[in-house]
């Protein structure tokens, strides 16, 4: 394997796509074959050294249709960032298969299906916020947490309980806000610095073990959900809380 094989995936990556949009067609149709360093085409990412393709950044570059079925035949990708474009179908067996991806935004697009990120153990950051995808996350959470710093499920159709995330020790920033998850509020959220179930359909109470004595949450957004008592006293451990929103909780103080 080396820079030449990566370059061979990229151009089947740029007919994919051309064969996809046959119109108004993003800036990856800049790739030339002839230019023998992918290094130098846009949205491209090496390592140092080029030896290596690492990164994919095609945001905003107006495609649709479904995901290429390949990425994982660059076996050092560590970036991907298909965000804001109109992907649709399902995410494919592929991108599981693509062990050494540290960032992943397949944010503001229109894929859906359940989520089975399983093989993508080394995350770090990942945002999948305004798709469509259903289904619980106890498929990919914990199995994914080992890494993760950054999960964005927000404006999906996620549902079921939320309290797969126990075991995602580094996770700091923690968006599931506009879904359909239900039940109890999952109580580990204290060691995040933000955290937002907004505009969901949890019930019951927010208990006072959420906010011990060495809680770190700075931003945090209960709001538009059916919670049914009062945020505890507790709350006051929260010394950096600058951001509450909150809603249907009585006597808040």
């Amino acid at each position: 394997n080396s820079l030449d094989t990566d370059k061979e995936v990229l151009l089947n990556l740029k007919s994919f796509l051309e064969e996809q949009n046959r119109v108004n067609r993003g800036r990856y149709t800049e790739w030339n074959e002839r230019i023998s360093n992918p290094c130098e085409w846009y949205g491209i990412l090496c390592s140092n050294g080029e030896a290596r393709i690492i990164g994919i950044d095609l945001s905003d570059s107006n495609i649709s249709g479904e995901m290429f079925n390949n990425f994982s035949a660059l076996t050092h990708l560590q970036h991907l960032d298909l965000s804001t474009n109109a992907l649709n179908g399902v995410i494919l067996d592929d991108l599981n298969r693509c062990h050494n991806l540290v960032y992943l935004n397949l944010s503001h697009n229109i894929l859906g299906g359940e989520l089975m990120l399983t093989g993508l153990t080394g995350l770090e950051k990942l945002d999948l916020s305004t798709n469509r995808f259903h289904g619980e996350v106890k498929f990919s959470f914990p199995a994914i947490c080992h890494k993760l710093v950054v999960a964005n499920l927000s404006m999906n159709n996620f549902w079921g309980s939320i309290d797969y995330f126990d075991g995602c020790w580094n996770l700091q920033y923690l968006d599931l806000s506009s879904n359909n998850f239900s039940g109890n509020i999952w109580t580990g959220f204290e060691t995040l610095i933000e955290f937002s179930v907004a505009e969901n359909y949890f019930t019951g109470s927010v208990p006072a073990s959420c906010f011990m004595e060495n809680c770190t949450v700075q931003i945090l957004d209960l709001s538009e959900n059916k919670f049914q008592s009062e945020v505890p006293g507790e709350i006051s451990n929260c010394k950096n809380l600058c951001w509450i929103l909150e809603n249907r909780i009585r006597n808040f103080s």
